[in-house]
Order: C-alpha cells, then structure tokens, then sequence
C-alpha cells in the first residue's frame, strides 16, 4: 500500500465515523425521550424541538459549510466542525433543562452540518474515480446504517443505564467518537486553504439559510399540528426567498466571484435527476420508518427495546448490499437505482399484505423477510447514489455538490415526514371515530393498522412512479477528468 493509499483511507476513516454520528443523532434520541422528559420535566413540545432542532440546523448549514469548506479550507471546517459537535454533544449530555438541551442541539446541528458539508468532498478528492463506486458504497452504508440502528442503540444505552448516567448517554457517546474522527482529520486532511480570500457571501449565506428555514420548520411540524394558514404562508415565502437565493447566486457568479450553489451543475442529467431520486427515495424512507414506529410502539404496544429490534433484519439487509452495491454497478450500472426502488416498493407491498392479519403483523418472523428486502432495497439505492451524482463533477464544482447532496436529502426527508404523517394522521382520524370505546387488543390498533396499510400502497406507488424516472439516467456514469488527489 503506498502512502497516497494510507492517507485516502484515514480520510475516509474520519469521514466514515463523523457521518456515523450525525445520522445516528438524528434518530437515536427518539427512544430516550421518555426518561428525558420525566428527568428534566420536558413537555410535549419541548420534546419536539429536542427532535427538530437538530435536523433543522443541520439542514439549514450544509450549503453555507460547503461555501466556507471552499473559502477557508475543508480541514479547517471539518475539524472546526467536529470539535465544536463534540462540545455540544457533551452540553446536551449534561443539560439540566429542556431549553439547555434545545439550544445545545441547535448547536450540534450547526456543527453537524459543517463537517457533513465537507464529506463527500473530501471522499471524492482522496480517491481516483475508479474508486469511488467502491468509497461511496461504504460512506451509503454507513449513513444509512446509523439511521436505521438509532432507535436500537438508543433503547440499548438508556436500558444499560452506564454509570447511571441513563437518557444522557445517548449524546456523550459522541465524545470519544468525536474525538477520534477530529484527531485523524486534523493529522490526515490536506490543507487545501486558497491563496487568495475570495469575497464574502453573506447575502447568499443569509437568503440561504433563511429560505431553507422557512420550508424545512412548517413541514417538519405539520405532521403533529397539521396543516394551517401559517404553513401555507411560510412554505409560499420560502418559494420567493429561494428563488432569490438563485436569482443572487447566477449573478455572483456571472460578476466572477465565487458562489455558493453552482448552477452549471443541474445541467447535468446525471446530477438533476439523481437529486429528484434522492428526494423520492430518502422522503419514502423517512415517512415509512416514521409511521411504522408509530404503528408498532402505540397501535401494537411493542416496548421500545423491541420496536429497535425489528429494525435490525432492515439495517442488515441495507448493509449487506451495499457492500455488494460496487459488483452490481459493474454489471448494470444506474439500474441500481431503479432496482432499489423497486425492492423498496415489492417490501411495503409484503408489508400491506401481513398487516391483514394479527399473527402476522405481531410476528418478527414473518416480518423478517419484508424487512431485509427494504433493506436491500435502501443498500442497493443509497450506495450508487452518491457515485452517480458527483459522476460529472470537477475540483472546482465537487465542494458545491457536497453542499447540494445533504441538503437535497434534508429536504426530501422534511417533506417526506410532512406528507405522510399528514396522510397517516388523517386515515386514523377517519377510523378512530368509528371505533367502540370498548375496544382492546387488535380491535384497538385497527386505526394504526389500517392507516399505516394506506401509507404502504401510497409509498409502492411513489416508488414505482420513481423507478421510472431512474431509467432516464444513463445506463454507464460519464468519465469527466479525474479529480485531483490531494496529500
């Protein structure tokens, strides 16, 4: 192994173990908010904001973090970054008040999103082309590995109670890890830092991060408040601060300064497309995992501790093809994309099929099957996505593109989470009404069950109609010129 070889693999170490972290914040505190609540007197919507906050900074951040990854130096930004998720991660660990641990989360957003804003970019300057179905495949898995396993490891650590630390956990396990990933970027990452300062942004830093606010905060909250005059209005302002946003960027651009978002790179069919599939993939996903934990820990009474462990046939599933994403991508290419959706939608099929009888929607074993099969399906997806995506990038478009692709896949799942929390929600209005007051058991969960089987054909139909457009992608990713390896 030569040295370039070692270096681009201790990168990709860093990068692995601080997306790891950042996915798995976004669903690991899900499980610890009871004993969170009950400790620090948490209310209902301060519970909310624990869970949205995170996610809504995270998301408002990348595309700013990707502009000052090109500004001031991807290594500056990522170690900034993680230095600064360790010291909020420790803040929520040892917040003695719901508004402490909101701002603190708040704060790990911010940071989670610097660092996640310079991964993909530092992933694809480290490694020649030829590689990177290999790389992105293992940075997919691991993404969507940590999603997946959130809630386990988080009913696992509140129910090992470690020096009886108990909901707390959950956020200092991030310390060592953190750690680590900063220790190895500072060592491993290339300074790669401009001769020259270019000039500040801030009308696109701000309208940015203002417009993606507005559209992001209603919809992650309608699902629980529905649908109001409020969220009407800021999701309209939303179009015409974004709008703005782009109108800004085209003419920073055009005056020879260097812009935020490249617009050059939704000429590409391989870029534009692929953001629409990662929107419709990532809003389907989220939305299915959302209602489903719903379904299995209020409709079927499931604890906590088992609710994580239905997700693991899902995680291994997701895992196993991934790793085996980089043959499948020699063989078919983009099709892997299709084929993802197309396992994703034939699971929630098996899904609306069981939930017609109680042995089978109760049984882990007759869910097991589906299970791994939406997981293969999300593996097979996730892990070429990436790949595709960035195919007709540059060294001067990639750190844009590193913005886009997170951001991109925030919105999906804010959007995703919004609709068909909207379309569960009202489904279980509909029933509950018509529901003896008397009624137990099985009879008692028909509202979550029957509302939960109108989600599953819903999503079968959105991810056929996505398979679909996946076809449209060239079959074989373009081979621009190679993007420079630093050391």
């Amino acid at each position: 192994m030569t040295s370039t070889e070692r270096v681009a693999r201790r990168r990709l170490c860093a990068c692995l173990l601080a997306v790891f972290m950042l996915m798995i914040d976004v669903t690991i505190v899900n499980v610890a908010l009871p004993s969170l609540a009950t400790d620090i007197g948490a209310r209902a919507s301060a519970q909310t904001l624990i869970v949205t906050s995170y996610t809504l900074a995270f998301a408002c951040t990348l595309l700013t973090g990707a502009w000052l990854g090109g500004l001031l130096g991807r290594r500056t930004v990522f170690v900034g970054g993680m230095a600064a998720f360790v010291l909020a991660s420790a803040l929520c660990g040892s917040a003695a008040s719901p508004e402490l641990l909101v701002g603190a989360r708040v704060l790990q957003g911010i940071a989670g999103g610097l660092v996640s804003a310079q991964s993909v970019a530092v992933i694809a300057s480290s490694f020649p082309r030829a590689r990177h179905s290999v790389v992105f495949a293992m940075y997919g898995a691991t993404a969507g590995g940590a999603a997946i396993l959130g809630p386990s490891v988080g009913g696992t650590l509140v129910s090992l109670d470690l020096f009886g630390w108990g909901w707390r956990t959950v956020f200092l396990v991030n310390v060592p890890l953190g750690l680590l990933a900063l220790t190895i970027a500072a060592v491993y990452l290339a300074n790669d830092r401009p001769a020259a300062m270019p000039r500040l942004d801030l009308i696109g830093v701000a309208s940015s991060a203002l417009g993606l606010l507005l559209l992001i905060y209603p919809l992650a909250r309608s699902y629980e408040h529905g649908w109001t005059v409020w969220t009407t209005c800021s999701l309209a302002a939303s179009i015409v601060v974004l709008t703005g946003f782009v109108l800004h960027e085209f003419r920073w651009a055009r005056a020879g300064h260097e812009p935020m978002l490249r617009l050059e790179l939704f000429r590409h069919r391989t870029f534009a497309i692929g953001c629409a599939l990662s929107i419709l993939m990532f809003g389907s996903f989220t939305g299915f995992f959302f209602t489903v934990s719903l379904t299995l820990q209020f409709g079927l009474e499931l604890s906590p501790i088992r609710t994580g462990v239905v997700t693991v046939p899902f995680a291994v599933g997701a895992a196993v093809f991934s790793v085996l994403s980089p043959k499948l991508f020699a063989l078919i290419g983009t099709r892997m994309l299709a084929l993802g959706f197309v396992l994703f939608g034939l699971s929630m099929m098996c899904f609306a099929v069981l939930t017609y009888h109680e042995s089978t929607a109760r049984s882990l074993l007759a869910l097991t099957g589906p299970l791994f099969l939406g997981g293969a399906g999300i593996g097979v997806f996730v892990a070429p996505l990436q790949t595709t995506i960035v195919s007709e990038t540059d060294s001067r478009t990639v750190g844009s593109a590193s913005g886009i692709i997170p951001t991109v896949q925030q919105v999906g799942q804010a959007v995703g989470l919004a609709l068909v929390g909207l379309l569960f929600f009202h489904q279980m209005s509909e029933i509950t009404g018509a529901l003896a007051p008397s009624s137990s058991g099985w009879d008692a969960a028909q509202p979550y069950i029957v509302a939960q089987r109108h989600v599953f054909f819903v999503l079968s139909g959105v991810v056929a109609g996505a398979a679909v457009l996946a076809l449209a992608l060239p079959t074989r990713v373009a081979a621009p010129p190679p993007i420079p390896v630093s050391v």
